[in-house]
């Protein structure tokens, strides 16, 4: 506080606007993110940060002893861990009158980053192949309105919740403004295993649910815009992309850009199917060329000579691995 109230103005680079004020404090909390060990504790002044904003945010667990945490258990606790260290770096460069005054911005951005602003689940029925009528359910979130639209995948899992879809909105929204790309986190997904419907089946599914989301007001190019994730590709995001523009979106320009990962005919990117993948190699081999992280961990810096364990060979793993 002493510090905060000597500084000269003009020393560095102060921001005074609300809305890239939030973003940079997003962007430094996604900096302090530290990774969960197994023994961590949550510490107490970790807790006053679950706890003591808002009388809305939900208690938090000591997750660090927990066998099996949940995704959103995870996030949370990473959460409450970086909290306190973007506090400490975000008074050095937000001012907004007093320091008492500036914290309180602080504290008060910091509470409203937790939860997801917005939040759906729909139900509807579909007439499988054999004459059976079996009811899917679907969820979206959208974490962050601070810079639209948002982004984010959505996935066809049978293991989907609303906690894990929250729970990866969160993940997008902070990706995002760390590496500073104009968009709010969001994530949504359908409640079914993909190989067990046909492919007329799934269509039905990803239509019906693309227009649930429509009346809602959770998609559109300036709203909401979708993307491929686990369960899904380049079919359901242009059935999704067809489905709107022959609808709410009939009288809108940009209508296809609903959704990204299209089919380069739908107007969708050349090499969008292994960016992601590509992407894990590159920001693989920085860290490991890092000498200085190398040199903590007993490695020799470089890729060469290591041995990599991928889980799975979808999308990504198969692109990360060639």
């Amino acid at each position: 506080k002493q510090w905060y109230q000597r500084r000269v103005r003009g020393d560095e680079h102060i921001s005074t606007n609300l809305s890239s004020g939030f973003n940079m404090i997003a962007r430094r909390l996604a900096c302090s993110l530290q990774p969960l060990t197994s023994k961590s504790v949550v510490s107490a002044r970790t807790l006053e940060y679950g706890a003591g904003w808002a009388n809305n945010l939900e208690e938090e667990t000591e997750i660090g002893l927990s066998v099996d945490p949940t995704l959103k258990e995870i996030v949370n606790y990473y959460y409450n861990k970086a909290a306190p260290l973007c506090e400490e770096m975000s008074i050095r460069k937000l001012r907004l009158g007093s320091y008492d005054k500036t914290m309180q911005l602080i504290r008060g951005t910091l509470g409203v980053i937790k939860p997801c602003n917005d939040n759906i689940a729909v139900s509807f029925g579909i007439r499988r192949e054999d004459g059976r009528i079996e009811t899917v359910t679907g969820y979206r979130s959208q974490h962050s309105h601070h810079r639209t639209p948002c982004k984010g995948g959505i996935r066809f899992h049978e293991s989907i919740d609303q906690a894990t879809v929250q729970a990866l909105a969160k993940v997008n929204s902070f990706t995002s403004s760390l590496v500073d790309v104009p968009f709010g986190g969001a994530k949504g997904g359908v409640r079914i295993n993909p190989s067990n419907y046909s492919t007329r089946e799934l269509e039905k599914i990803t239509r019906r649910f693309t227009v649930e989301l429509g009346k809602k007001g959770f998609i559109g190019p300036g709203v909401d815009v979708m993307g491929p994730d686990l369960g899904t590709g380049e079919q359901e995001m242009n059935w999704i992309a067809d489905t709107y523009r022959n609808t709410i979106g009939s009288n809108d320009l940009n209508s296809y850009a609903c959704v990204t990962g299209k089919s380069r005919l739908m107007g969708g990117i050349h090499a969008r199917e292994s960016s992601a993948g590509k992407g894990l190699f590159l920001v693989t081999s920085e860290f490991l060329d890092n000498a200085d992280i190398m040199k903590r961990v007993q490695l020799i810096p470089g890729v060469f000579g290591k041995k990599v364990v991928v889980q799975g060979f979808g999308n990504l793993g198969m692109h990360a691995s060639r």
